[in-house]
């Protein structure tokens, strides 16, 4: 039977997505006030993968890879896929986003020099420093409670997939096997504890709420100096099977 799978490996879009059941208890999480919809952009990398608007090409899936992708999907758990390069491992983020009509994969490539900083946001704290001694400028310096900082914060990919939303983003974490060895077990952390902060926003005194960019370019609220989910992120981690991962990680 497959009436109980909302991702069906058609390549059809529909809005299966919004019966998924409520999480277990243990991964329900409470972020909020949620965000606008943020889905108009349907298109782009996805039907580029995937093929043109209406005549999109999908990978033929077999009922266990399915079955396993659903058991995910409704556990609020992230998948690891395994396999050669070139294979179309990142393909399925693609796939899931287009057919749930999840709107525009978040991307997070990974490499050697990654940590788990880079996925969550970055800080632009010389290009704080270098306008607050231009003349006339009314930024102050990093470490100070100012208005203006967030424009000097961008949420990354990994980042904005933890933002709460009321339905779920896609993140693709690309390549995981190639990053540093302790950040699979720094990303476990945060997959489930579903949050982060950002201490450059943690210590303000003057606001409780700034404004900053997401990997999609988009300005958000950030409140209290972090971020968390509301929607938990469908993740799709892929390997080229370069190198073990913990044991912890394979588990969840």
């Amino acid at each position: 039977m497959t009436d109980w799978l909302v991702y069906r490996g058609t390549g059809e879009p529909h809005r299966g997505i919004e019966t998924l059941p409520p999480p277990p208890p243990w991964r329900d999480f409470d972020g909020g006030p949620p965000l606008p919809d943020w889905r108009p952009d349907l298109e782009s990398a996805s039907f580029r993968r995937l093929g043109s608007y209406g005549h999109v090409v999908d990978v033929a899936r077999s009922r266990e890879e399915l079955e396993l992708i659903n058991a995910a999907l409704f556990l609020r758990r992230p998948l690891l896929v395994t396999g050669e390069p070139g294979i179309g491992k990142s393909t399925l983020a693609h796939s899931i986003a287009h057919e749930l009509q999840l709107g525009r994969v978040l991307r997070w490539p990974v490499h050697s020099r990654s940590t788990l900083r880079d996925g969550l946001y970055q800080y632009d704290a010389i290009g704080r420093l270098h306008d607050a001694q231009l003349p006339g400028s009314d930024a102050q310096l990093p470490g100070s409670d100012s208005h203006d900082i967030g424009r000097y914060l961008r949420l990354g990919p990994l980042g904005t997939a933890l933002l709460p939303t009321v339905l779920p983003r896609v993140l693709l974490i690309d390549e995981l096997d190639k990053g540093d060895m302790d950040l699979p077990n720094d990303l476990l952390n945060a997959l489930e504890e579903g949050e982060f902060a950002l201490p450059e926003l943690e210590r303000l005194t003057d606001r409780d709420e700034v404004e900053v960019r997401t990997d999609d370019g988009t300005a958000v609220p950030v409140r209290g100096g972090r971020v968390r989910c509301r929607a938990f992120p469908v993740v799709v981690m892929t390997s080229n099977d370069q190198r073990d991962f913990p044991a912890a990680l394979l588990r969840r």
